[in-house]
């Protein structure tokens, strides 16, 4: 029997807050069960997702190379058509440009529910305004709402929540087969002013976690590696609390690598780092 089906929109309500950073860790860890699993990146601008993967140079689809799709095509017309990072199928822009052009989205979008247990999707809140958003957001998704701990942070949300629509992130009043979900996660402060409880309280929305710091994540990524984060690491913990609020249960355990500092790394894939 083949797992529940899950989407779950990784959404950035500012910058620098590690929206994707975020995304290609939920992304991973779901494909560790070896279930199918897609990152999809639909931000406007840049190549972001690919380059901080370190598969800019790796054969596959990029958005570019689907202009002029429509239509409908089969799961099966993707079978080795996008880069692969981990056991994630990718799909992003790269330096050509950027998001999904043109009926793009609405084209694939179907197949890569289909083909896949998981799709994660990385995107600003700006990019989920409009005919994207009316995609990525329907059939009940899991919604991550990801901001700053600390005031800005929260007005940021505030914002972002009126740009969502309620009928794609709140949850069905009382209705057990409604499986949609939004819940927050802040990206931990230095010196928070901001409690986590407070923050999640006047947003209204559970609280999935708290990330922190890890200065090895950048630095994997200036290596191409892509997000490494430490096997007991503050980090990794907080990824796997925030993968299970959003609705995916990955089986089996994660194995060790060597990671960009030296110590033991999540193999979110099964394979060493």
């Amino acid at each position: 029997m083949r797992a529940q089906q899950r989407v779950v929109v990784v959404a950035g309500a500012c910058g620098g807050v590690g929206t994707s950073t975020l995304a290609a860790l939920v992304a991973a860890e779901a494909a560790r069960a070896g279930a199918g699993t897609a990152l999809v990146d639909v931000a406007a601008h840049g190549a972001g997702i690919e380059v901080l993967l370190g598969v800019e140079g790796r054969p596959g689809a990029r958005w570019r190379d689907l202009d002029g799709l429509r239509g409908s095509i089969a799961p099966a017309d993707l079978d080795g058509v996008l880069p692969v990072w981990r056991g994630v199928e990718v799909l992003g822009g790269d330096r050509r440009g950027g998001g999904p052009p043109g009926d793009a989205l609405e084209a694939v979008w179907p197949a890569l529910r289909e083909r896949c247990t998981t799709v994660v999707v990385d995107a600003p809140v700006t990019a989920l305004d409009g005919d994207v958003g009316e995609v990525v957001l329907a059939g009940a998704p899991s919604v991550l709402v990801v901001t700053g701990q600390d005031v800005r942070g929260v007005a940021a949300a505030l914002a972002a929540l009126a740009v969502l629509p309620p009928a794609a992130w709140a949850a069905g009043a009382g209705d057990p087969d409604d499986s949609r979900s939004a819940a927050l996660v802040l990206r931990g402060r230095r010196a928070p002013r901001v409690a986590p409880a407070e923050a999640a309280g006047v947003l209204g929305l559970p609280l999935a976690g708290v990330l922190p710091t890890d200065r090895g994540v950048a630095e994997a990524c200036d290596r191409g590696f892509g997000p490494v984060v430490g096997r007991r690491s503050a980090l990794a913990r907080a990824v796997a609390r925030v993968t299970r609020a959003a609705g995916v249960h990955p089986g089996g355990t994660a194995s060790a690598g060597v990671g960009a500092r030296g110590e033991a790394a999540w193999g979110w894939d099964g394979a060493r780092v």
